[in-house]
């Protein structure tokens, strides 16, 4: 189905075809529309799908070029993300040479930001602190403002940020709210219900990665993992590599051995200055590095062109991450590969992600070569230690019932299976203890992760 088939101005049409953009994707044609009423949005998608353009389309289609006032404010975590956004609305600009848009991220100095604010932008581009100090000096009134985006609005509640947010979104009159998300937790909802109610829509693709994109487990059996990058290198040959870490020292170990190995590689993590991050991107772009080692911050909003190829040398805590990460490849319908290493001995995680649905293929890296693996099966339960106190509690009762004497007294059998009975409820009641215990202290530091 083209984009004709929406509801869509002629100019509008005119700007996505002269950008190769004609069909759009499920996302888009689900969002569009409804957002065109006005509608609030709660919208899942898999990354590379288009979210982007399915809340920079219609608020495109709203802006009112006549008036000279702020109507638009999209909300993302990262300077990158704000970036990449905000030249999304610039690639229009030949289309819509009347419109005005500002970027405002983190990183940059407040006294530069203000300059040329005199008249105010149609639409604003920018991380949430830095948005809420240009609201807070009051030079640009709000009374106009009828869309509200909030980009990765999971990364913007893990990380804090919903109190910068207050500051200024709470001071606008019923804007329509547009939130992206890649996870609909429950305590999300909750903090959105202040800006939407509790009746919101909720749009979900209900898949987690493109399904472009192919999942790899890699069997290294304990091996060096600097090594194993290097040979994966050499073995898959990637166009443009990213390569995921969960720490940030193996992050800077694997961006040292692979610079130490004459390899054209980048660093990406969250330590970096804005001057740094731009010039690691920019010799990309330059085709100068090949191979980008990452942290977590980098996997989410982090839009490059032509990633064929991911590996992960670990894990995350936080699954959902694993999705952000995979997430950088195969988008707009290219085919991208997703590899993960592992060993036998560590695999509740890989099992957790093919327990959501993803399908893994499986290889196994020896001396340096990619071959066929074994797929990895669900260990059945270990229970000899309960099971052994459970049958030593049973011993006791039937020794017990027998006498001192060891004879069989009268109803000893009707008597023994009742105290066994006992037995085994009181055992289970134990274990359910245990497990509640377990669960309390799993919520007990998540909260304390979110709060602090």
């Amino acid at each position: 189905m083209p984009f004709t088939a929406i509801n869509l101005s002629k100019k509008m049409i005119a700007s996505l075809n002269r950008q190769h953009f004609y069909d759009p994707s499920e996302i888009q044609l689900r969002v569009i529309p409804k957002a065109l009423k006005g509608e609030n949005l709660l919208i899942q998608s898999a990354t590379g799908t288009g979210k982007t353009l399915s809340f920079v389309i219609p608020i495109l289609e709203r802006i009112d070029l006549d008036n000279q006032n702020l109507q638009s404010i999209v909300v993302a975590p990262t300077r990158e993300l704000a970036e990449q956004i905000f030249n999304t609305f610039v690639s229009f600009s030949k289309d819509y040479p009347e419109l005005k848009v500002r970027l405002f991220k983190s990183g940059t100095e407040r006294e530069n930001s203000l300059k040329g604010l005199s008249i105010a932008p149609h639409i604003i581009v920018g991380t949430p602190g830095r948005l809420a100090d240009i609201f807070d000096q009051n030079v640009i009134s709000l009374s106009s403002v009828k869309t509200i985006v909030l980009d990765e609005a999971d990364m913007l509640l893990k990380e804090g940020f919903f109190a910068d947010i207050d500051r200024f979104v709470l001071k606008i009159e019923h804007p329509q709210f547009l939130v992206c998300s890649a996870t609909l937790e429950a305590n999300l909802g909750h903090e959105l219900e202040k800006y939407i109610g509790a009746d919101q829509l909720v749009i979900n693709e209900e898949i987690m990665t493109s399904s472009t994109v192919k999942h790899i487990l890699v069997d290294i059996a304990h091996q060096d993992v600097n090594q194993c990058v290097l040979s994966m290198i050499k073995e898959i040959h990637p166009y443009l590599l990213l390569i995921f870490a969960s720490k940030k020292e193996t992050v800077n170990k694997i961006y040292t051995f692979l610079k130490s190995n004459g390899e054209p590689c980048g660093l990406l993590t969250g330590d970096l200055s804005a001057r740094e991050r731009k010039n690691v991107l920019k010799r990309i772009k330059n085709g100068e590095i090949y191979y980008l080692v990452c942290s977590d911050m980098a996997a989410r909003g982090l839009d490059l062109d032509d990633v064929t190829d991911i590996i992960n040398v670990d894990l995350p805590e936080n699954l959902d991450f694993y999705y952000h990460r995979a997430g950088r490849t195969g988008r707009f319908g290219k085919e991208g590969k997703c590899y993960t290493f592992y060993n036998n001995e560590h695999t509740n995680k890989p099992l957790l992600l093919k327990e959501q649905g993803v399908q893994f293929t499986y290889l196994s890296l020896r001396d340096g070569h990619l071959k066929e693996g074994n797929e990895i099966a669900k260990p059945h339960p270990v229970s000899k230690k309960k099971d052994s106190e459970l049958d030593q509690k049973i011993r006791k009762v039937v020794n017990l019932s027998k006498g001192k004497n060891k004879k069989v007294k009268p109803g000893y059998k009707k008597k023994v299976r009742e105290e066994v009975k006992k037995v085994k409820q009181q055992h289970r009641r134990e274990i359910i203890k245990k497990d509640i215990r377990r669960q309390r202290v799993e919520r007990y530091k998540k909260e304390n992760r979110q709060n602090g």
